[in-house]
């Protein structure tokens, strides 16, 4: 997990994905309107690099129990970019979050995820919490 932070964030490059998740590869919590599989976390990781060019992740948390993996990260970034249909507004953002992979073979096979969207979305619009 902590090779795939670090590789998604030099790159920047959504064809990295393909060396860290299975071909078959499932996500429990994929956006609406975007492919299922690893295209799914090509299109997710593109839509979140345009919208905050700056993205950071750390990672808070790691527990590893058998063939799971559950992180807790922060991202923080800045809104430069559209965000599922909402335009850039120059906000800097931190948002936590945090995922359960099943690793096989030495990728990831399976995601379940839950990160703080209403918590963005009130940075992004300037709501109070």
């Amino acid at each position: 997990m902590r090779r795939l932070h670090a590789a998604l964030l030099d790159a920047r490059d959504p064809d990295v994905v393909d060396e860290f998740f299975a071909a078959d590869f499932v996500s429990h919590n994929n956006p609406p309107g975007f492919p299922p599989g690893v295209e799914g976390v090509k299109r997710f990781f593109t839509m979140f690099r345009d919208a905050f060019p700056d993205v950071s992740v750390e990672i808070d948390e790691m527990v590893v129990e058998g063939d799971r993996v559950a992180v807790a990260t922060t991202f923080t970034g800045t809104h430069e970019g559209e965000l599922m249909g909402l335009a850039p507004t120059g906000r800097s953002v931190s948002v936590t979050g945090i995922d359960i992979v099943r690793v096989s073979d030495g990728r990831i096979a399976e995601h379940r995820g839950l990160t703080d969207i209403v918590g963005l979305m009130r940075q992004l619009t300037g709501q109070p919490s």
